[in-house]
């Protein structure tokens, strides 16, 4: 006979259970690398899935070969024009009803989604955009292959964090993964995808990023290599710098490229301007688009699709400066035609292209001026490429890694790197945003305070401003002013006119010369003092807009006023309510959604909040067990508020939810809480609990 277990027992059975799964659960990084790998898994098929569908498309369309110009020669004029309007016809429907966020180059969607929308990449993105960019790239539309490979490892990643239920961290880190991965497959470049995903995409080189990106592109390059051979992309002959006294004709041409890459970026978005404008549907827009790019291919067949082909015979030297030249302009053409009008595709390939041609054109004219001086002209093919890539992109390390890991080519390193940075100088002289991040500037979505910044835009300035601020009249006497600055700390006071409309302030340097004359106090008045505001905010606008106003006048607070048509002062919004508001979203984004890891001695994130609060996870006393909020009754006795309870079930999994007063803690719960310092101090003291505390990066710690 079964002798039974007690329910005490079965109780501390549990327990210790619970204490031996948290002993052996893995820590966040470990967590993310072997989900990492799984991307970098899934982003190596997936390029190599797309290069597949370019390959199927083209042949069904031109046949198959590498030498797209040669395929294009015996095609009739009238089939070389309707092939750009056919692909038209099938991408602006599949891309129009299918995802829009397939449209053009793809990367600054993924920027928006990591920023803005919490790392959530529709799944269906994926599909439409592997089958839109096959066919445009197919159908003779002049773009690369790189970008749509991004949004496609990116929203894969996206997808399988929405899966496994990640938080907005984890997911963003997952989308940096994919894209690093499909960099990497699709360049045969595992150190430029990483360096893509982390200066580009993420701005980000903390640890906890890095390892997951790495692994990521790791194992994506080495699915590819498997299946797509372990040779550079583009097969150089080897280039030698015969002196140092070649290298200021490459800052030169970095200067040149920078100016051109400006003038790519501009036309590029002019274009989309322009199409946005026809009175169409979206749909057929790319028909438009791809009649005109038809006519281009009967008369310059080396813009068709990615262009590699011309690109290697530039870096060979097989072409003539003239056409080189001519190519810029064309490909520039051709790229607005097939972006602009809404086709899909990458802008990787095309800066490439105009990198090469202009680096091409400017060797060989200096090589018939200089022809003792200038014997390689591929290598200035080669710097532009790289040149062109880091300019526009913003990412000139990035640009300078994926030539290098292209062209296996060391010898052309200093020039590729004077070059990089000389046109990143110049286009960021004449331009402040890149290619990617124009494209959200121009949505009203700067980048200028990074990603967590856009958790600002989401609160109004009415939400946290103070409200009825002492003001002065501009009837105000002098010795009004004077009792409002000498009994109280402020700096500056707003002034108002009969109608409360703001008139301007009056700040402490306005009137303490005047501190010592005599007689004053009924003579003047706030209006012979008041001075310009620098700037002001009205209650509509977002913290994040209120935030970059501040930065910019370096001011603690700024006058609110009703609206724009009524500059009515109806308040006034300080910097530190905003950080406050700040905190709160990052430790909401951070904290209550990661993956906790708890043990004996281990321990996890603490947030500081203004002044004396602290946020932090608490592994309640076995005592609290069974045992419901209300009955705790923790903020009667300690002022602590319980922000989420974090359920853990015996096979490790957890997830969070709004407390309930009125339900009873189980094993394996964890609180987290939000309190001042002291009364923390006083819970702990009381209760004994084990805390879980740390840095606010999210790494545990012992």
């Amino acid at each position: 006979m079964t002798k039974e277990v007690p329910a005490e027992g079965h109780s501390r059975v549990r327990r210790q259970l619970f204490r031996l799964i948290e002993r052996f659960t893995p820590d966040e990084t470990t967590i993310m690398v072997v989900v990492a790998a799984l991307v970098g898994l899934i982003g190596g098929f997936g390029a190599i899935l797309f290069r597949w569908l370019v390959d199927v498309f083209q042949g069904l369309v031109i046949g198959h070969g590498e030498d797209t110009v040669s395929l294009l020669e015996p095609l009739p004029v009238w089939m070389k024009i309707l092939l750009p309007v056919v692909g038209g016809l099938i991408v602006g429907p599949l891309v129009h009803f299918g995802a829009r966020e397939a449209k053009g180059h793809g990367v600054p969607e993924v920027m928006g989604a990591m920023i803005f929308k919490k790392g959530i990449i529709r799944p269906v993105v994926a599909a439409v955009k592997i089958i839109a960019s096959a066919l445009t790239i197919a159908f003779g539309g002049s773009v690369g292959r790189e970008g749509p490979i991004v949004q496609i490892g990116a929203a894969m990643g996206s997808t399988l964090g929405q899966w496994l239920r990640f938080s907005p961290q984890r997911l963003r880190t997952l989308i940096g993964c994919g894209a690093a991965a499909g960099i990497a497959a699709t360049f045969n470049a595992p150190i430029a995808g990483v360096f893509f995903a982390l200066e580009i995409l993420m701005r980000d080189f903390a640890v906890r990023t890095f390892s997951p990106v790495i692994v990521a592109s790791v194992v994506a390059t080495a699915i590819s290599r498997e299946f797509l051979g372990d040779t550079p992309a583009f097969p150089v002959p080897g280039f030698v710098i015969h002196g140092s006294h070649e290298l200021p004709m490459y800052l030169v041409l970095g200067l040149l490229v920078g100016v051109i890459g400006v003038v790519y970026v501009r036309t590029l978005y002019a274009s989309e301007d322009a199409f946005e404008r026809l009175p169409v549907p979206d749909w057929i827009k790319p028909a438009i688009g791809g009649l005109g790019l038809g006519v281009l291919l009967v008369f310059f067949p080396q813009v068709y699709g990615v262009g590699y082909d011309s690109m290697v015979a530039a870096l060979d030297g097989r072409m003539v400066w003239q056409l080189m030249a001519l190519l810029v302009v064309v490909k520039l053409l051709a790229v607005n035609l097939t972006l602009g009008s809404g086709f899909s595709g990458g802008i990787f390939a095309p800066a490439l292209f105009l990198g090469g041609m202009l680096g091409g054109a400017f060797g060989s004219l200096l090589q018939k001026v200089y022809p003792t001086s200038v014997e390689a002209v591929g290598a200035f093919a080669m710097v532009g490429m790289a040149a062109m890539v880091g300019a526009v992109t913003g990412g000139p390390l990035t640009a300078i890694l994926i030539l290098f890991e292209m062209t296996g080519e060391y010898h052309v390193i200093l020039p590729l790197m004077l070059a990089s940075i000389g046109a990143a100088l110049a286009y960021r002289s004449l331009m402040k945003e890149s290619i990617f991040t124009l494209k959200l500037s121009r949505d009203g979505r700067p980048l200028e305070f990074g990603r967590e910044s856009a958790l600002l835009k989401d609160h109004h300035v009415q939400d946290v401003m103070e409200v009825g601020p002492n003001s002065l009249s501009m009837r105000d006497s002098f010795d009004r002013i004077l009792e409002l600055f000498l009994s109280n700390p402020d700096e500056h006071y707003y002034v108002v006119d009969d109608e409360g409309k703001l008139a301007g302030r009056i700040c402490i340097n306005d009137v303490k010369g005047l501190l010592n004359e005599k007689g004053l106090g009924r003579v003047l008045i706030a209006g012979d003092f008041v001075g310009p505001v620098p700037d002001v905010v009205a209650r509509q606008d977002n913290l994040e807009d209120c935030l970059l106003a501040l930065g910019h006048e370096d001011s603690v607070d700024l006058p609110v006023i009703y609206n724009r048509e009524h500059p009515v002062l109806v308040g006034i919004i300080t910097r530190r309510a905003i950080l406050e508001v700040y905190n709160r979203e990052v430790l909401h984004h951070h904290d209550m959604g990661i993956h906790l890891v708890t043990g004996e001695a281990r321990m996890h994130d603490c947030v500081e909040l203004p002044e004396t609060y602290k946020v932090q996870m608490l592994l309640p006393p076995d005592h609290w067990y069974g045992k419901c909020l209300r009955e705790l009754e923790l903020r009667r006795k300690y002022n602590i508020s319980v922000l989420a309870i974090k359920h853990r079930t015996l096979m490790g999994h957890s997830h969070n939810e709004m407390p309930n007063p009125d339900l009873a803690l189980r094993l394996g719960d964890r609180l987290i809480i939000v309190g001042e310092i002291k009364d923390l101090e006083d819970l702990l003291a009381a209760t004994n609990p084990r805390v879980l505390s740390g840095n606010a990066e999210g790494e545990p710690h012992e």
